[in-house]
């Protein structure tokens, strides 16, 4: 059964604030295909990897944080550096 996500990009900005950057809303179970905290923070950064590549956004630091029905799943921090190509 899937469920309704609210995926938060925060950009870190020179200085140390976030700033939120970019909102995704997903159906989908898959933070709940296997239990445990590391399970959750790869599968975000796999989600975030896709959607950051389809969007075209540029490198940065971001603070990622997952939410459903305004319960916080997970957060993780990430590099994102696009591929070229």
């Amino acid at each position: 059964m899937d469920h309704l996500h609210r995926i938060e990009y925060h950009r870190r900005l020179p200085g140390g604030a976030l700033d939120l950057d970019q909102v995704e809303e997903v159906l989908d179970h898959g933070w709940y295909i296997r239990k445990g905290e590391e399970w959750r923070r790869r599968y975000t950064l796999e989600c975030a990897a896709d959607f950051l590549a389809r969007t075209e956004t540029k490198s940065g630091t971001y603070a990622i944080t997952v939410w459903r029905e305004g319960i916080r799943v997970c957060t993780v921090g990430m590099e994102w550096r696009p591929s070229k190509g």
